[in-house]
């Protein structure tokens, strides 16, 4: 049971209500839902500068496009297509290949051909992801046969594995009604979950559905932020919404959405704290020759790029401490809301600009990530399984640890930031993994690039190329 259960009106932004800012890279599972949630989402986060693409690891009705939204079809479209695309349109449609018409018309939250696209296989989205962090990926991971609720296939969901976030939706029209109805795989479910094809739906039965591993938990990849939505068509039912999220198991679901026509109408979380990110910036780069936060990135300045998977992690306030070349760098962040702290100490070392950093939080800040700029791969669900850690085991460090060294990004909780204002020249958060021992929680590092950092040119290149 969930403890002092709160429902809140929600935001009436969805992409506000999920927690979600442009660049977010979130797949939908379930059914009763996913194609109205992704479609409105489209609309909301595509922007001149950070583009929105709808795609779908399985297949998805092809939609008649409205003006500012464009449909490509393409088996392996290339990065350098996408962002030309970009430039002409916000907002885009991606599928590999058109498929056969459908049997019946389509029925769905838009004007539509009466026929599917199939998407490309998550292995290339997750390609495409990594090359292009300015924009919003919203990915449909599988399909439901208009049913409202669903159980997964062996095969289910295709989730990439380059994911932020997965939303699971179920319908709460399916309470009340049989089973058997209004479950797609509903012989699958109930031999996990237990029942009758007749009877009811129960919002405890639901929320069994949707929190349990091979349901609706299924495939999610480690780190990802996990959300539900629960949707109806025309009203409101609080006392079902309430009572699915009182069933729900304690912090399955970072948040649970209510939605009524595709409109946000109640929240359930998040309860805790806020925690922030820091990104270290102020450095000349001497061995790489120039500051490595102006590198370009695929087109990109290499801070920005950085920065983008901050944000996609949720980390908020945002926090750019900058030194050398601050006001190219500075140019380099424009648009994005980051607040930028400058270090005229940056000579001094790495820790004057911890220093700077820390000094710019706000009190409502339960901890923060410290990252350093010259790790282009590092991943939004690492940080976000940093912070399931802190609040799992509830150390005030967390670090993650690579061949028996720890290796940034590292979590700091607030008792330990007087130690980090005390460090000196270029200590770092190493000198308080060994002074405080005892404080952190020590994470393995599932794949050694996450942590890599770039000290020279040719590192550098190399990165790139094997990309």
């Amino acid at each position: 049971m969930r403890e002092a259960l709160t429902v809140r009106t929600a935001p009436a932004a969805l992409h506000e209500a999920l927690g979600l800012a442009p660049g977010a890279v979130i797949a939908f599972v379930g059914a009763g839902g996913k194609t109205t949630t992704a479609w409105r989402l489209l609309h909301e986060l595509g922007g001149p500068d950070a583009p929105a693409v709808w795609t779908t690891t399985t297949h998805i009705v092809e939609p008649v496009l409205p003006e500012g939204i464009g449909l490509l079809l393409s088996e392996a479209p290339s990065p350098e297509l996408l962002r030309a695309l970009f430039r002409r349109l916000p907002r885009w449609v991606l599928g590999a290949r058109r498929m056969e018409a459908l049997a019946e018309p389509p029925n769905g939250p838009y004007p539509a051909h009466p026929w599917k696209i199939q998407g490309p296989p998550p292995e290339h989205l997750d390609r495409l992801i990594l090359r292009m962090p300015e924009a919003s990926w919203l990915i449909e991971a599988d399909g439901a046969r208009r049913m409202v609720l669903k159980w997964p296939a062996d095969h289910e969901p295709a989730l990439p594995a380059e994911v932020d976030a997965v939303a699971v939706v179920a319908s709460l029209e399916a309470i009340g009604r049989p089973i058997g109805a209004v479950t797609h795989r509903s012989a699958l479910a109930l031999a996990h979950l237990g029942g009758h094809p007749e009877d009811p739906v129960t919002p405890e039965w639901l929320a069994a559905l949707v929190s349990h591993p091979q349901g609706g938990q299924k495939g999610i990849p480690s780190g990802a932020r996990r959300l539900l939505i629960l949707t109806r068509e025309r009203t409101f039912d609080p006392e079902a919404f309430e009572r699915v999220c009182a069933a729900l198991p304690q912090a399955v679901f970072e948040r649970v959405v209510a939605l009524v026509g595709g409109d946000p109408v109640a929240l359930v979380g998040p309860a805790a704290p806020r925690v922030a990110g820091i990104v270290l910036a102020a450095g000349e780069g001497r061995r790489f020759g120039s500051p490595k936060a102006l590198a370009d990135w695929h087109g990109r300045p290499l801070v920005r790029h950085v920065t983008t998977l901050a944000r996609r992690a949720g980390l908020d306030p945002l926090i750019v401490v900058v030194g050398a070349q601050a006001e190219a760098v500075r140019q380099a962040l424009q648009g994005l809301p980051v607040q930028i702290v400058d270090n005229p100490n940056w000579q001094e070392g790495m820790s004057r600009s911890i220093r700077a950093g820390l000094q710019a939080l706000p009190p409502s800040v339960e901890a923060f990530i410290l990252l350093q700029v010259d790790q282009p791969l590092v991943r939004p669900r690492w940080l976000n399984r940093l912070i399931e850690i802190h609040r799992a085991a509830g150390r005030p460090m967390v670090v993650g640890m690579l061949e028996g060294e720890p290796r940034p990004p590292a979590l700091f909780a607030r008792p330990l930031f007087p130690a980090l204002m005390t460090l000196q020249g270029e200590q770092g958060g190493r000198a308080l993994v060994r002074a405080f021992p005892e404080a952190a929680a020590m994470v393995p590092v599932p794949d050694p690039s996450w942590v890599m950092d770039i000290d020279t040119p040719e590192a550098y290149r190399e990165t790139i190329r094997n990309l």
